[in-house]
């Protein structure tokens, strides 16, 4: 499968700690012209990014109202489901991006350790998913109700190993350059 990223998509990367969702994201943040990362964990240095005091999804949502109105950027939004929890309403910033980013070249990526926690309409409407190795049975049922594929074969990904969905089709990808 051929990734065709656009700058407006919406992208969910997810899998446990330690497997590679920063690693390639640190890899994929490059194609793009303009990104800007909500970095709870102070990871991403080398990009524009923007380091929150708490937890509460209104940080997130003032930043997300910055890109909005900044258009042509990338949101990424690291440990995501903190900032977008299941359960409850994404931020009105928030989901302006995931439902209609494309209309202001606004797109971003969500990375969770945990997919069973982050709020379905980001999940739901991402165009594509980048699944790391998952091993919680909450995760993998989760995960078994949007790709078609066996689940269960997370479990057994290596690290940097990921799945690839994009249109219903899952492509085992194995791991990009690693320094």
């Amino acid at each position: 499968m051929k990734l065709e990223l656009r700058s407006f998509d919406s992208i969910v990367i997810c899998g446990m700690k330690g497997t590679g969702k920063s690693h390639l994201e640190k890899k994929l943040l490059p194609m793009y012209n303009e990104v800007f990362v909500f970095d709870p964990l102070d990871e991403f240095g080398e990009f524009p990014h923007y380091v929150p005091q708490t937890d509460s999804p209104m940080e997130l949502d003032r930043i997300a109202k910055e890109i909005w109105n900044r258009w042509n950027c990338l949101l990424v939004v690291s440990e995501s489901e903190l900032y977008m929890p299941v359960n409850q309403n994404l931020p009105p910033n928030v989901f302006k991006i995931v439902a209609r980013g494309r209309h202001h070249n606004v797109g971003i990526v969500a990375d969770t350790r945990r997919i069973a926690n982050l709020n379905k309409t980001c999940f739901g409407l991402s165009e594509w998913q980048f699944i790391f190795r998952h091993f919680s049975p909450n995760d993998l049922d989760y995960l078994s109700k949007f790709v078609s594929e066996d689940v269960k074969k997370l479990r057994d990904l290596e690290d940097y190993h990921f799945w690839v969905v994009h249109r219903n089709k899952v492509e085992v990808h194995e791991p990009v350059e690693y320094p």
